[in-house]
């Protein structure tokens, strides 16, 4: 399933109380757990301003359904082309 990165500008959500971002972990839990929504929520960072969501998703629209769902804004969603790790680093030959 193709995997989507998903940014959303919010306001001071770096310095929200840890259990305003539990309750907005637990929304979209609810949400994305539907069968129907064929979404997995893999994880998010929290920078001071944003959020970066990485989901799988069969498609771009399903995913700004869900998040419509969940009450969360969409600044951008992008499709993971590759996935660079620091372990898949080659030793000399």
């Amino acid at each position: 399933m193709p995997q989507f990165v998903i940014e959303r500008e919010i306001v001071g959500v770096g310095s929200l109380p840890a259990a305003t971002l539990d309750a907005m972990a637990k929304k979209t839990r609810e949400v994305v757990n539907d069968p129907v929504a064929s979404v997995q929520w893999l994880y998010s960072f929290v920078t001071d301003d944003k959020t970066y969501c990485v989901y799988l998703a069969p498609d771009e629209e399903v995913l700004r359904q869900c998040s419509e769902r969940a009450g969360l804004p969409i600044s951008r969603v992008s499709r993971v082309t590759s996935v660079l790790d620091s372990a898949d680093e080659k030793e000399p030959e």
